[in-house]
Parts: structure tokens; sequence; C-alpha cells
């Protein structure tokens, strides 16, 4: 692409022309052509990187003012906003044949997004869908995502193969960073769904407060064209104070007023590990994932649904073959008793996911979990005060220790289980194993702390360990 094409989007006059083979923010990646955007960051200015970039080819540069004598490219006010838009161009404009749909929360973005994308698919549309876990297509992905929410030249290279292959739909977990970063600058959704906000996210390198932190997540509803938020949050109405005048919003809700009314969530006699959700004026829904804040997270996929005006089938269709990997997810075991996978690794987490288990009567429940080295110590204390509260035994292991010794992080959590139950087995894989022969008919297995995550990290080494793999290695032994 001709550099004057692609700066014309920022209203740049180039006096300099040049073909630009490819887009980068970082110097290491340059190639002969390409342009690179040197951003500002928190521990260094991409400006430092200019001239690495020139000596690796770059053919142009985009920078916060002054521009090197003699470079081509445009000094801007913005530069990440600025490569939000050269990256749309450069790839065409994806967003456009597309509709877009981003969900925002402190919790529950995941979940949430999948239950809509399973949604969309079921009503007949192709969707994409980009988040924590990666970028798909149905349910077949794509590729990993570094963030939640990804740069824009990763954001929207994706969105350009989701339109290339008939895409209708893209759901996308917009964070609150992104939103700060200028990720999803220039876009206009469909729908923004708001979930929740608590203090999240707050400390250096990330939002200064919580006030930036509210602001950042409200700052998304500017760019939608209409919205579908929690009435029960109390950051609900500094949401939906930014919409265009003209943009509708549906609130759904436990409480009365609600556009959108849950009035129960329960655990589904008729399934094991399931929830179902009354609605009002509907049916019931059927999920098959425990927990309460499952069934809220398919009650705004539910608001949203009706929102963009999608047939009721496709929501029920959609909800009952929900499934979120690493989040309350069921293994399908050969055995009496149920294994799940959860990502939690916090006090909060394990609180959620641990009395959502606990709330369908299991004989036991048998927690498998250890603590993220190098995290705040505090952790370690409330997953094990959590353990002690829901669950019944705990076999302690390593997580991710990264520069701490596994050691050290067992031994701190096991003092804070002290007489609860519980047994230390270092190696994650017999962990496991340990955990599967103790458990009997009616027990549940939970599997805490790696979710989706296929590997161990531990001296800024990743070693590829994969839960799923070992439980299935463990009942091929015990045929």
């Amino acid at each position: 692409m001709k550099l004057s094409k692609l700066l014309s989007v920022l209203g740049v006059q180039c006096s300099q022309e040049a073909e630009i083979t490819a887009l980068t923010c970082d110097s290491r990646e340059v190639v002969p052509g390409a342009l690179f955007a040197a951003l500002p960051g928190c521990r260094a200015d991409g400006r430092a990187h200019i001239p690495e970039a020139l000596y690796r080819g770059a053919a142009a540069v985009v920078c916060a003012p002054p521009l090197p004598a003699g470079v081509p490219g445009a000094p801007v006010d913005d530069p990440r906003a600025a490569l939000a838009l050269l990256a749309a161009e450069f790839y065409g404009r994806p967003a456009d044949g597309l509709s877009l749909i981003a969900v925002t929360g402190t919790k529950g973005k995941t979940t949430t997004a999948h239950m809509v994308r399973d949604i969309l698919s079921a009503a007949g549309y192709k969707t994409g869908m980009i988040g924590t876990l990666g970028a798909y297509i149905g349910r077949e992905r794509l590729c990993a995502t570094a963030n939640t929410t990804p740069e824009p030249i990763t954001l929207h290279r994706i969105l350009r193969q989701m339109a290339d292959a008939g895409c209708a739909y893209v759901v996308l977990e917009a964070s609150s960073q992104a939103m700060k970063l200028r990720r999803l600058h220039g876009l206009t959704f469909a729908a923004g769904v708001f979930l929740n906000l608590s203090p999240d996210h707050i400390g250096p390198g990330e939002h200064a407060g919580f006030d930036e932190y509210r602001d950042c997540k409200a700052a998304l509803f500017r760019q939608c064209r209409r919205a579908v938020g929690n009435g029960d949050d109390p950051a609900w109405p500094a949401m939906a104070a930014q919409l265009p005048p003209s943009a509708p919003a549906v609130t759904f809700g436990f409480r009365p007023g609600a556009d959108i009314r849950a009035l129960a969530v329960e655990p589904d006699p008729e399934r094991s590990l399931s929830v179902r959700l009354t609605v009002a004026g509907a049916p019931r829904y059927h999920i098959p994932l425990p927990g309460d804040f499952n069934g809220a997270d398919a009650l705004a996929a539910v608001a949203l649904a009706r929102a963009l005006g999608l047939n009721d089938g496709a929501v029920r269709a959609g909800l009952a073959h929900a499934a979120v990997p690493g989040r309350a997810q069921r293994l399908r075991v050969p055995a009496p008793f149920e294994v799940v996978i959860d990502y939690a690794h916090n006090g909060a987490s394990f609180d959620a996911v641990l009395s959502a288990l606990r709330a369908h009567h299991p004989r036991r429940v048998i927690a498998v979990f250890g603590a993220g080295g190098d995290r705040p110590r505090l952790r370690r204390t409330d997953m094990a005060r959590s353990a002690v509260r829901w669950a019944d035994c705990a076999v302690v292991t390593t997580d991710n220790p990264r520069s701490e010794r596994p050691e050290d992080i067992c031994a701190h959590i096991s003092a804070a289980l002290g007489r609860f139950p519980h047994e230390t087995v270092l190696d994650r894989r017999a962990a496991i194993f340990r955990a599967l022969e103790l458990a009997g008919p009616g027990d549940v297995v939970a599997l805490l702390g790696k979710g989706h995550e296929e590997y161990i990290e531990e001296k800024g080494v990743r070693r590829p360990f994969s839960e799923r793999a070992v439980v299935a290695e463990y009942f091929a032994a015990h045929k």
C-alpha cells in the first residue's frame, strides 16, 4: 500500500512516497518496507527505537512530534490512536463488513462472549470471537492472543481473516486496558454489553485508580449503536451516560425494573453440574455450567439476543450447548464422579466456583490447587480459606511458581489450611493422579488455577502441561 494512501486516514499529506509492506510497533519485527509506529510505553518510549527500525529497513515512521528529519511518515499527537486507524486501513477496513459486539466487565467477559457466540451460531450466523482464550471462527480456533483485546495490528489482521471467511458477527472481549491504550479506536460496535464493575487492574502499568478504571470501561459505549447493561450494578448509569443520544439501551438484572428480569437461577435437578435460568415471560433456559455467576452471564446473553431480535429458539439452543475451555469445564470421564477444570486463582474466584459445585450436593469436593509465584501471598491464604469453607479435602501442588520455589509456595498454603484434610504433592501430574485415586461415587474433583493454560511457568521457562491430557492419561491407564 502506498504511504500516501495509508497516511490519508490520519488527514496527513505525504511529501515522500513509499510502498508500505507491513505495519509494526516492535522495532525487532521491522522488515524492509515496514511502517514503524513508535508508541509511548509505561517503561520506555518507542521513539528510542526509531534508529533500530530505520536500520532494519523501515520505510516510514509514525511517532509523537517531532518526526526525525528526512524520515518519511508523520508526527501525530496520539500515536496509539493513529496506529488503530492505520491498521484498519492497511487491512482494508474489515470491520466495515462485520457486526461487532463488545462485551466488557470485571468478571464474566469470556463466558458471556462464548455464550453469545454460540447463540449467534445457533441462529445461523457465521460468527467470529476474539478474547482471552484466543480468536475463533465458530468453535475452530484461529490463533492465540497475547491480550484479552489484541493490539490494533493483530486485531485488524484477525478481523480481515474473519471477514474473508464470511463472518457476519464478531464477538469481542473489550478490556479496560484496550480502551486506555486506544486499541479499539475508530471501531463502531453494533452492540456493547456491560456485565459488572468491581476494583481490579489498579496499580502500576494498569489504572491509576478506580475512577480511571470505570471511565475507561464507560468510554467503550461512545462507540456503540446500542447497549445492554446490568441494571443491578451501580456503575451502569456511568456506562449508559456515554451512549450516543440515538442509541437505545436495554437493562437486565434480578431486581424489579430491569427490562429483562431473571426470576431465578438454580441447580438443574435433571442435569449434573448445570443450572436453569428463569426469565420473566419465557420458559426456563438450561445452561450446562454450574453456579449463579454462569446464570448471570447467561442472562446478559439472553438480553443481548433479544436486543438484536434473535429467535428465542436459537437462544435456547445456544445456551444449552454453552462450553468455555477452562471455566467450570466438565471433563467427560469413565467414572462415577465428576472432574471440573477452572481458572480460579484467587479467593473470590475460588469462592465462586467451589460454592457453585457445593450447591449441587456432591458427596465430597476434592480441590487440587497451588498458587502462582511472584504474586501477593495473601492470595494463597485466601484460596486456602476458601477451600476450607467449601471443599472436603485438598491436594496442594505446583501452579506457576515462576521465580519462587514450589516447596515454599505449597508450605504457605499448607500452613493456611491448618488441620483441614490435605496432602502436598509437588508434581502437578502426580497430584491430579492422587486426587482421582481418592475420588469415589458422587464426588467432584476440582482442578483449580490452570484453566485454559497449557503450560507451567518456572524460572522463566514455560513447559507444556495439559490437565485434560493428564486426566485422559489417568483413565487410559486405569481401564
